[in-house]
Order: C-alpha cells, then structure tokens, then sequence
C-alpha cells in the first residue's frame, strides 16, 4: 500500500502541475507482539510515524546525521603519535561538516514546501522524511475506549530517508547542497558521465541519506523507509529510482543485502558517453554487472529499481 503510492495512484511526472503531497503524518499500528519486539524495556512502541523533516526537526537529528556520516569519528586506535594542531583540525572539520549538513538539510526543506505548493510551479524534489516512534507516556494498560482516544505519547526520530530528482549519473552522487531544478536537466541532458541506460536525458528519482538510528537496527525500519520513499517515486511518476550504496565487503553488507532483496539491480559501467570505454569489465563481469563505480575515490554500486512492469 505505500510503495504503491499510499492509495493514491500513480502521478504523471514532473511536468504534472500542483502534484499532490504524500497523506504524512502516515502512522502504522504495531501489533502487541511487533511492539515488545521493538522495546527492550517497559515502555513498549504502539506506533511508527512516516513524516516529513521540518525545520524544528533539523538539529535534533543534526548529531546522529553527523556521526553517521563523518565528522564526528572517535579517536583512532593508532600508535602514531599526534601531531600539534591535528585536535583543532578535527574540530574545524566537524564545525564545517556540521554547517553543510545543517545547511544542506535547511535547503532541502524549503524545496519541498515549495514544491507542493499551489502557487508554485516547482516540481516536487528533495523530500527527506523521518521514521518516528510513539510511546504511550502512560503504560497502564487499560481498555477504556475514551482512555485510549485521549491517550498522549512521546516521540523520537529513528531515522530519516530522503528522495530527490538528480541527473542519472552513476559516477556521482547527490550533492550537499540543493541544486535548481534547471541546473539538473542541464546536467542530465549534457553531463560527460550520464547514465547510457536512461533513454530519457532528465532527472531520475534518486534515493538518498537512508540512515536508521543504531540504537534501531534490525527491526526492519530501512524497509519502511524504503517502501514509503517508493510510495513517493510512485506519486511523482517515476518509472524506476536510483540509489548508491557501499560497495565494501564488510561496511557496505547490511545495506546491500536490504537493496538486492527489495529488487534493486546494478547498473553496469559502459563507460562515458564520449569514448564509450567499458569501465570495470576488466574485474570480471560479475563485478561489472552489480553496477561498481568510483565516485570521489569510493567504491560505490549504483543500482537501479523499475517501478513499472516491463
């Protein structure tokens, strides 16, 4: 029902004007036995709400986006010992990490408001959204009907997904910063390493920032996430999404295996639109297959996943 675009049909695509907005707040019940499965303690989760990021949102998770993704590395095991200045290095590299992600997010949010907008015609782009649990604060049990309906709960964000148009371009991934719209079909159309599997030179639903709080794996939450990101594709009238994932053997595992099994397959490397040279054929085909890239020196697998029946 969500992947399927939440009841609410597929959309016609970019050019559709006035695109509808997903239903969020989306909430899911948690049946008795999912919700003590997914609380190790007293206080049992009754609920998971899919919504979109706001700007009140932004530095709560600010912390957890940051530690994930580089910044706020713990100190290395290594006997090297340091040299003068490396702790005021590292504290400037988390400040200014920290201010692109925070800036970075900001921008993401305006373009969404302004993207489902009536007096706007923007298409839709950059919607990143969050995964939250709801705890009854009160956990008498009680069966009283008018109890339940008057019943308050807390909240906590346990992971954020985002989606966006982005040119198909296997060797780079999205951005930190928002890009307009135009600059994107410019890149899409004329760009030296766009996708040569795209038969239409435009921007693709492009999957982005899947991160699940650590305290949260293994509950099945980057199912959610994923089937509620391709509930939006649907709506906005992609005809498949793209993402990067880790290519690594051991760091890259856990969200590879989650990918494949949803039905996403690698892009194989043919090469640049220019010379037409083959890229990783030379590691063997299965290899070249599963889609590896190089973007900014990392070991990246672009994959790919139709959303309509071929």
């Amino acid at each position: 029902f969500i992947r399927g675009g939440y009841g609410l049909g597929v959309g016609r695509g970019k050019e559709e004007q006035q695109s509808l907005p997903p239903p969020f707040p989306y909430s899911i019940d948690l049946s008795p036995t999912a919700a003590a499965a997914a609380a190790k303690n007293s206080k049992k989760v009754s609920k998971l709400v899919i919504r979109h990021l706001e700007d009140e949102d932004i530095t709560k998770i600010l912390p957890e986006v940051v530690r994930e993704f580089g910044a706020l590395i713990p100190p290395s095991s290594s006997t090297t010992p340091k040299q003068p200045g490396d702790e005021l290095a590292t504290k400037i590299e988390n400040y200014l990490f920290s201010l692109t992600v925070l800036i970075g997010l900001t921008q993401r949010v305006v373009r969404r408001e302004k993207g489902y907008s009536a007096t706007n015609a923007a298409c839709p782009d950059h919607n990143v959204i969050c995964l939250v649990e709801q705890t009854p604060i009160n956990n008498d049990d009680n069966n009283n009907e008018q109890q339940q309906q008057q019943q308050s709960y807390s909240e906590k964000i346990v992971g954020i997904a985002e989606l966006s148009w982005q040119p198909p371009n296997p060797n780079g991934n999205a951005p930190p910063f928002v890009l307009p719209y135009f600059m994107k079909t410019l890149i899409s159309r004329y760009g030296p390493s766009r996708d040569e599997s795209s038969l239409k030179k435009e921007p693709v639903g492009y999957v982005s920032n899947v991160l699940v709080w650590k305290t949260r794996r293994g509950r099945g939450y980057g199912r959610v996430l994923m089937a509620a990101l391709e509930g939006i594709a649907n709506m906005w009238g992609c005809d498949d999404v793209r993402l990067h994932v880790d290519a690594n053997e051991y760091s890259g595992r856990i969200a590879r295996g989650l990918n494949w099994n949803l039905g996403y397959e690698g892009v194989p490397d043919r090469g640049t639109s220019k010379n037409k040279e083959v890229g990783y054929n030379w590691m063997g085909p299965s290899m070249a297959n599963q889609g590896l890239y190089l973007v900014d020196g990392v070991p990246l697998l672009y994959l790919r996943k139709s959303l309509r029946d071929e």
